[in-house]
C-alpha cells in the first residue's frame, strides 16, 4: 500500500468516526428525555392498574378481563424500531422471540409487530402477523400510531378469538444493560397482596363499566409504556455501539499512522541510499 493510499484510508475512516461520534452524541441526548417519559408512563400505568383492581373487587360476577383462563391462542406484540445501529438491540429480541414460539403451532398464535425492523423480520420469517402494514416505532413516542390496534385487541380478547396477550420488547436496565422482557398485560391477574388492598369507593356508575371502560386506557398505556421503555433501550444501545465504532475507527487510524510513517522512513531510506550510491559512482 503506498503513502498515497494509506493517507485516503486515513481521511476516509476519520469521517466514519465523525458520524459515528456525532451518532453517539444524539443518542446520549435523546436519553434524558426518553428515561422520563418511561419513569412517567410507569406511574400511570401502575395507577390504572390499581382502578382496574378496585373495580374488580367491586363487580359481583366474573369478567374475562380478569380472569385466568387456557391462554390456548396467544397474541404477542413485538416493539421493535425503525433503525439499525444498535450493537445487538435487535438480534437478542429475535433470537428470544424465536425461541419462545419455536414449539408453538402457527395457529396457536399472532403477532402484532411496532417498528420496520420487526416487521421485515416477521415477513422474512412468515409469522402469522395481524398489520398488514409497517407501524413505525418513531423516536416521538405516540399512541396515535397504535391506538386502533390497541382497540382491536380488546375486542379480539373479548369475543374469545385471543386469550392471552403478550408484550415482548427490550427492557432498559442500565446504559450497558438491555435484556429481553416479556410481560402479559391481557388477561390482568392481580396478587394476592393486591386483593389485600380492599378500599371502599362509591361509583357513579357501576364498577363493571368502569372496568369495561379503563381497559381501553390499560391496553394503550401499557404499550405506549412497553414502547417507552424500548426506545430507552435503542437509545442506550446505539450509544454504545457507536461509541465502541469511534474508539475502533480512532484505533485503526493510530495504526494508520504508523504505517505511513514506517513507509515514509523507508521511503527516505530508499532515496538517501540511492543518492549516496551515486555520489559514489
Amino acid at each position: 500500500m503506498g503513502l498515497k493510499d494509506i493517507k485516503l484510508r486515513m481521511t476516509a475512516i476519520k469521517k466514519t468516526a465523525a458520524i459515528t461520534q456525532a451518532m453517539h452524541n444524539i443518542a446520549l441526548s435523546k436519553i434524558k428525555k426518553s428515561t422520563e417519559l418511561l419513569n412517567h408512563s410507569v406511574h400511570f400505568v401502575s395507577k390504572i392498574h390499581e382502578i382496574l383492581m378496585y373495580s374488580d373487587q367491586g363487580t359481583d360476577q366474573a369478567q374475562r378481563i380478569t380472569s385466568i383462563n387456557e391462554g390456548k391462542t396467544k397474541l404477542y406484540v413485538l416493539v421493535t424500531s425503525d433503525r439499525g445501529l444498535a450493537g445487538s438491540y435487535h438480534n437478542q429480541l429475535f433470537k428470544a422471540f424465536i425461541e419462545e414460539t419455536k414449539d408453538l403451532p402457527k395457529e396457536s398464535f399472532k403477532v402484532l409487530v411496532l417498528g420496520k425492523k420487526g416487521y421485515y423480520f416477521a415477513v422474512k420469517r412468515k409469522l402469522p402477523i395481524i398489520n398488514e402494514e409497517i407501524i413505525y416505532n418513531r423516536d416521538d413516542v405516540s399512541t396515535m400510531y397504535f391506538r386502533h390496534y390497541a382497540t382491536l385487541i380488546k375486542e379480539v380478547f373479548l369475543d374469545e378469538t385471543i386469550d392471552e396477550v403478550i408484550l415482548y420488547h427490550n427492557h432498559y436496565v442500565n446504559t450497558a444493560t438491555q435484556v429481553v422482557k416479556k410481560e402479559t398485560i391481557l388477561p390482568v391477574i392481580f396478587d394476592e397482596e393486591d386483593h389485600k388492598k380492599k378500599e371502599q369507593f362509591i361509583y357513579d356508575v357501576s364498577p363493571e363499566e368502569i372496568l369495561n371502560q379503563t381497559v381501553d386506557i390499560y391496553i394503550e398505556s401499557s404499550i405506549f409504556k412497553a414502547l417507552s421503555d424500548a426506545k430507552l433501550s435503542e437509545h442506550a444501545a446505539r450509544m454504545v455501539a457507536m461509541r465502541n465504532a469511534t474508539d475502533n475507527a480512532n484505533d485503526i487510524v493510530e495504526r494508520l499512522h504508523t504505517i505511513y510513517h514506517r513507509a515514509r522512513q523507508q521511503e527516505i531510506t530508499s532515496e538517501l541510499i540511492d543518492v549516496v550510491n551515486g555520489s559514489n559512482v
